[in-house]
């Protein structure tokens, strides 16, 4: 008897399938985040420049009402796309099978270590404080891990909920690596998703903001990976949310233990 896996062509390590350029969904969709973000970030600045007392003076106040806006305005851009483009899956619902919570705190723990030593090698190497600008305060402690956890629900529903929703659809394609497969529009949305972190170019050392584009670059396709295998935002929330907040209580307790 022939044996017909031997003579089965194997497939490629790396493989694009179906994929269809189109560059103005692209640019649409990088036009989107600004407006998702930016106007929303900027209404929370302003507030806290003029009414300084509604925040008690804290930063992470100023954060947490931002990302509350942003979380306002993915929202509605995904009840806009349900209408206006139907067949966009924004993965918004609980996941009708495995919640793959567990693998996405697992993966957020991994995530929040290699961001901790991409951040502050040169801190780790000599034993000295890392300054990630935290209030180190009864009231800041918690607050800062709040709004670093709910920074996953707010940047899932924008980057992977709208955007890669809305061009899977319009710029559709299949990418693979061994047996890591996604859609293309998650590489995209990847690239849009290190892109949004340019400030870091202007306020973090060089290396720092490099390697802040490239880890933000990989998180964000395992964040798509996460939800497609769950199918919900669910997964990649948690991981989101896990490895940020993770990250800040390292860097307090190592600016607590090497003050």
């Amino acid at each position: 008897m022939t044996d017909t896996t031997a003579l089965a062509p194997r497939r490629p390590l790396f493989q694009i399938t179906g994929f269809k350029f189109r560059l103005w969904p692209i640019v649409l969709a990088a036009i989107l985040m600004q407006l998702m973000l930016w106007p929303a970030r900027e209404a929370a600045r302003w507030l806290f420049k003029h009414e300084p007392g509604w925040f008690h003076h804290q930063v992470w106040a100023f954060v947490g009402l931002a990302e509350l806006f942003q979380v306002a305005v993915g929202l509605m851009a995904v009840a806009i796309m349900r209408r206006c483009l139907p067949q966009a899956d924004p993965y918004l619902r609980w996941p009708p099978r495995r919640s793959y919570a567990g693998l996405a705190v697992l993966i957020g723990a991994g995530m929040a270590l290699l961001m901790l030593v991409a951040d502050y090698w040169p801190q780790l190497l000599s034993r000295t404080a890392p300054q990630g600008g935290y209030e180190m305060t009864a009231l800041g402690i918690p607050g800062w891990l709040a709004v670093m956890f709910a920074a996953g629900p707010n940047e899932e529903i924008i980057f992977r909920g709208v955007l890669v929703g809305m061009l899977t659809v319009l710029v559709p394609g299949r990418v693979r690596l061994a047996q890591f497969e996604i859609p293309v529009s998650g590489v995209i949305v990847g690239l849009l998703f290190g892109a949004a972190h340019y400030g870091s170019f202007f306020n973090d050392p060089l290396y720092q903001a490099v390697a802040q584009q490239l880890y933000a670059f990989l998180f964000g396709l395992t964040y798509v990976w996460l939800m497609e295998r769950s199918r919900s935002l669910l997964a990649p929330m948690i991981a989101h949310g896990v490895g940020d907040v993770l990250e800040v209580a390292a860097v307090m307790l190592l600016s607590a233990a090497w003050a």
